[in-house]
């Protein structure tokens, strides 16, 4: 069976399911979504993401999903919603400062999981899927600058 696009990206929503219900497991007092945990961890691991757009496109789920999610992580002080000062239309998430405690816990339980979950996986094979990976999106990018 020849290896798809779809399959890939099938196999990459998999692992993001199984690192958000893992740190839900790990971190119930949190009370945080699985779209949540997704955008801190995409935010905080990408500083160059910063519109709700971008979130949509990435984690493959609708605007009014993302929103929702946004707004609730607002409204805790734990995202910062600005305007664009020249496109008023756009909004640019960033983290606060408030969610660095937050920020720094879920990196913590990713290595926990990630020692766990990739323990018999070698540091080679790990640097190859890295490098492949790397691959395509390069060439992705080159097919979308055409």
């Amino acid at each position: 069976m020849k290896l798809t696009v779809e399959m890939i990206l099938r196999s990459l929503n998999q692992i993001r399911r199984v690192y958000v219900d893992r740190l839900q497991e790990r971190m119930p007092e949190e009370n945080l979504s699985p779209n949540e945990i997704s955008i801190l961890i995409l935010l905080s691991n990408n500083p160059h993401i910063t519109t709700a757009a971008q979130l949509c496109v990435l984690l493959g789920v609708s605007k009014s999903l993302i929103s929702r999610s946004v707004e609730r992580l607002t409204r805790r002080g734990i995202l910062c919603a600005r305007q664009d000062t020249r496109d008023h239309r756009l909004i640019h998430l960033t983290l606060s400062e408030r969610s660095k405690p937050l920020i720094d816990r879920l990196q913590e339980e990713i290595a926990v999981i990630n020692h766990s979950v990739l323990a018999d996986i070698s540091e080679a094979e790990i640097t190859q899927m890295a490098a492949t990976m790397r691959k395509i999106t390069e060439r992705f990018q080159r097919e979308e600058s055409k």
